[in-house]
């Protein structure tokens, strides 16, 4: 279930990016620890994440394997 609304934007929880990535939660926790996806971290310490940051974000972090594949 979306949260709260950032700049106008309903905001994701992990659970939501790793199915809108087809990934599992785990997934999502490793890209947050390397920095490969950025999240905002409430008050209470749970992290949420903006719909466009993460496809831009996950888009960035993959165009670099589909060039070392070619």
């Amino acid at each position: 279930m979306s949260s709260e609304y950032f700049d106008g934007e309903k905001l994701l929880t992990k659970g939501e990016v790793a199915r809108l990535c087809r990934v599992d939660i785990r997934t999502v926790d490793r890209w947050l620890t390397t920095g490969k996806l950025g999240g905002h971290r409430t008050p209470s310490g749970r992290v949420l994440f903006r719909k466009h940051d993460v496809l831009t974000d996950v888009s960035r972090a993959q165009i670099p394997h589909r060039r070392g594949d070619r």
